[in-house]
């Protein structure tokens, strides 16, 4: 064998190992593309399960969702009917008792705020009234006899200000006066308050007609 033989023999088995490399690269090369197609493949079909499963678990929440709801409903308006029938029953039976019930006392409640606002109106009008008998006619008391300051002092803080009123008392007003205000008993007709009253209005409104 000659020395060019010797010499191109490890040239070729340098090529021939670099073959192999190569191809072993080449085929590790294909093996990892082909497995990493092969991963995306199960990653896009592991995506679209997931996908699907979430929208039947979505699915399956709201209508489960509609069902409490609906549950729900029905439970209150059934709580509504079971509440609306008791008071019924119960209105029914304190009726038979004769028991006042709520809408009973509401228009008692009612009648008597209406009384109260009438007896309101009442009493205002009486104030209008004695307040302007009082503007209209408030004469010297002291005129007549029998009735001095103090007398006029006390018949004023019990509402008399003018001859007309002395003039029209009545046997129950008399007694009245002189129980609680005067406290002197038969001085009013003693002293003739009525008719000295009667002859003082008419000198000074020339009214005879009380």
């Amino acid at each position: 064998m000659s020395d060019q033989t010797h010499k191109n023999e490890p040239e070729s088995v340098t090529d021939q190992v670099r073959a192999a490399v190569d191809k072993v690269q080449q085929e590790t090369g294909n093996l990892v593309g082909s497995l990493v197609r092969e991963g995306e493949k199960l990653r896009d079909q592991a995506l679209k399960m997931a996908e699907e499963k979430a929208g039947e678990i979505r699915e399956r929440v709201d209508e489960v969702r509609d069902r409490v709801g609906d549950a729900k409903a029905k439970a209150a308006g059934t709580l509504d009917n079971l509440e609306q029938l008791f008071e019924e029953r119960v209105a029914r039976a304190l009726r038979r008792l004769g028991v006042p019930t709520r809408d009973d006392l509401h228009a008692i409640a009612k009648q008597l705020e209406e009384i109260n606002n009438c007896i309101q109106a009442i009493a205002n009008d009486r104030q209008v009234a004695a307040m302007t008998a009082r503007v209209v006619e408030e004469d010297d008391l002291k005129m007549i006899s029998g009735i001095g300051p103090v007398l006029e002092g006390k018949l004023r803080a019990a509402g008399f200000y003018s001859y007309r009123q002395i003039a029209s008392l009545t046997a129950a007003d008399i007694d009245g006066l002189e129980t609680n205000v005067i406290h002197l008993s038969g001085r009013i007709h003693r002293d003739d308050w009525i008719g000295q009253a009667k002859a003082l209005h008419a000198r000074k409104y020339g009214d005879e007609a009380i």
